[in-house]
């Protein structure tokens, strides 16, 4: 998600852009794009750098990363990590307390996967203290708009990151669903591409049809008909796309953060078990669409 949200963050800005990533080939592929990148994170958090954007795995990943970063003030960090509220909320608290008068850390996880990334059609949810004119919110949004369409303010810290897991989990039952509707539908004998029609025009119509369709022929048919560029992930075996492995981690954010406020959450708990099933099985490097062959015992 990081690489093609900071190649339009360099393609469409004269801002002086410097990156870090673990990943060599992501490293490569950022500097083809004429982004100049470091060996460590350390020089980022030393650097001049006034905003740092950060795009994460997990809560752990952010608490490791994040202290690095706090070497130089003032700064605004923006973490568009999905990670569970209470740590968007404790470095909300951290850097205002280390960093003082201009610093600021904004959760501003992002939603439309890796399509959106590279379309530049994003939509980011930002849980900030003031979003008045002036305010580091404001400093921050016409960045965001250069990698996404969309930015909406969610209310304080932690709030980017709790509408952030309200949406993931309401994905994956909605994926999963879909997934049980073709397998229903080929057992009877429908054509996947006729049904995957119907659907993107009636009331089934959502993402899980109409952008990350889970079919592998409904998938290649839709790269086919609309001539897009980046094929669904269901056309290329799985590969690509929202891991199994990252809809099973945000499942666990949003099932634990119901139980800590007595929310029932009983189709987000069944859609984590069947997703931590398929990720037993060997599919958690897989889009989370191939949940349609978990399904079929495959």
């Amino acid at each position: 998600m990081g690489l093609p949200m900071i190649l339009n963050l360099a393609k469409k800005s004269n801002h002086e852009i410097v990156a870090f990533d673990m990943n060599s080939k992501a490293l490569q592929k950022a500097r083809e794009g004429g982004i100049e990148c470091v060996e460590s994170l350390s020089e980022i958090g030393q650097s001049d750098c006034d905003v740092v954007f950060t795009m994460l795995p997990g809560d752990a990943a952010v608490n490791a990363v994040l202290p690095s970063l706090m070497n130089k003030w003032p700064r605004i960090i923006v973490d568009c990590s999905t990670v569970g509220p209470a740590t968007s909320r404790h470095w909300h608290s951290q850097v205002a307390i280390e960093g003082g008068e201009g610093s600021s850390f904004l959760d501003a996880p992002v939603s439309g996967g890796v399509k959106g990334a590279t379309d530049a059609t994003l939509t980011f949810m930002v849980g900030a203290d003031h979003v008045e004119e002036g305010s580091p919110f404001e400093t921050i949004r016409p960045l965001l708009l250069l990698m996404g369409q969309r930015v909406v303010p969610c209310g304080g810290p932690g709030t980017g990151a709790a509408t952030k897991l309200c949406n993931n989990l309401a994905l994956a039952a909605q994926m999963i669903g879909i997934c049980e509707a073709f397998n229903l539908g080929e057992a009877l004998g429908v054509d996947p591409v006729i049904l995957s029609d119907v659907m993107n025009t009636s009331t089934a119509k959502s993402w899980s049809t109409n952008v990350q369709n889970p079919h592998p022929v409904a998938a290649a048919n839709m790269h086919v008909t609309t001539g897009g560029e980046v094929s669904p992930p269901a056309s290329r075996d799985y590969q690509g796309g929202f891991g199994t492995r990252l809809i099973l981690k945000d499942l666990g954010l949003a099932v634990s953060a119901g139980q800590a406020e007595g929310v029932a959450l009983p189709l987000g708990s069944t859609s984590k078990e069947l997703y931590r099933l398929a990720d037993l099985h060997g599919y958690g490097d897989k889009d989370f669409g191939v949940m349609l062959q978990f399904l079929r015992g495959k």
